[in-house]
């Protein structure tokens, strides 16, 4: 049976005339790379699904670390509020209303940080994606949002840690001296504070501390770089 087909396909070969030939070739040849174009066609589309998936996910990324850019912001602002307001009375709290004290009392004690997530950006860089983006200037401008944020997140530790390190060296000074008590209140827990020189010297430098001009340049890059990446790939 199979010596029988083998001839009929033979004898069908040998009764082409070369233009059958090559018209036949020419047919199995297109075939293969409409095949391998289609392939790769598919291949594409799949990626660029990917890239867009990514990029929309590193844009809600950006929104999340705009919104503690605007918390650590605000926090940052009621410690400059007080500063001031406590430069202006010459450090003497006397004729501060209490609930003054209160709404901008986070100076006296509150030891933050600025937290960004870079989940999606790492997402990005190790799935191979950024080659597949076509246009680098997108690229370029979402790995220097990623990297002023870093910076800032590194000024504001600077600023934390002078501050924890300032308040801590008094709260153990308190502790040694049995200062702190169950009677105590929050108005003589900043007279303690106020005492000390090293603590008044840090409320007089806070304003200047860092630039704070920088926090709305960063805000108004994330912005624009938030609604770049939601245009681009909706």
């Amino acid at each position: 049976m199979k010596e029988t087909t083998w001839t009929k396909v033979k004898t069908t070969v040998k009764s082409w005339r070369v233009g059958d030939y090559i018209r036949q070739f020419s047919i199995v040849v297109a075939g293969i790379i409409v095949t391998f174009l289609g392939s790769d066609l598919i291949t594409e589309h799949t990626r660029q699904k990917e890239v867009r998936a990514t990029m929309l996910l590193v844009a809600e990324e950006l929104e999340y670390n705009r919104g503690e850019l605007h918390r650590i912001k605000n926090l940052l602002d009621i410690d400059i509020h007080m500063s001031r307001l406590l430069v202006n009375q010459a450090m003497d709290i006397s004729e501060i209303p209490g609930d003054t004290l209160w709404k901008y009392g986070k100076l006296f004690n509150n030891m933050d940080d600025f937290i960004y997530r870079t989940d999606a950006l790492e997402v990005l860089k190790g799935s191979s994606l950024m080659q597949y983006i076509s246009d680098k200037r997108v690229l370029q401008d979402v790995l220097q949002t990623y990297f002023e944020l870093g910076r800032k997140k590194k000024d504001i530790g600077d600023y934390y840690a002078t501050k924890t390190n300032v308040l801590m060296s008094l709260a153990l000074s308190a502790c040694r001296k049995d200062i702190l008590n169950d009677n105590r209140t929050f108005r003589g827990e900043i007279s303690f504070l106020l005492k000390h020189d090293n603590f008044v010297n840090f409320v007089i430098m806070v304003p200047g501390f860092l630039n704070w001009y920088e926090f709305d340049e960063l805000d108004e890059m994330l912005d624009k770089q938030i609604q770049v990446l939601k245009t681009k790939y909706k």
